[in-house]
């Protein structure tokens, strides 16, 4: 059984219209994420990725949530908000404290 959350991002349930409002109000989105993550399955989740019913991982940008901007992700995307930072070689609990990955993926985003 899916859970409703999941439906909800995988496009078979609408969310409701406030949430691409409040979405909409992120001044920056930095998505984080590398393939030795090692908990996350598919890794490209932390970046809205999903498997397709072939276990194929769909990128979010080919995605009809993306492309249809159900929830804000394309308008963030448009105005150069939506940031992917991909970064190899970080296990999963070594994300928070990785001073690489801060200095590169999310310093210069702070104001």
């Amino acid at each position: 059984a899916q859970s409703t959350c999941n439906c909800l991002f995988n496009g078979s349930i609408l969310p409701p219209s406030e949430w691409k409002e409040n979405f909409l109000k992120i001044q920056k989105l930095v998505l984080i994420g590398g393939p030795d993550d090692g908990v996350i399955t598919p890794w490209q989740s932390s970046q809205f990725g999903f498997y397709d019913d072939n276990e194929t991982v769909i990128e979010i940008q080919h995605q009809d949530l993306y492309l249809k901007d159900v929830f804000g992700l394309k308008t963030l995307a448009a105005r150069r908000d939506l940031i992917f930072c991909s970064f190899p070689g970080v296990q999963h609990v070594w994300w928070h404290s990785n001073e690489t990955v801060f200095h590169t993926c999310i310093e210069k985003w702070l104001v």
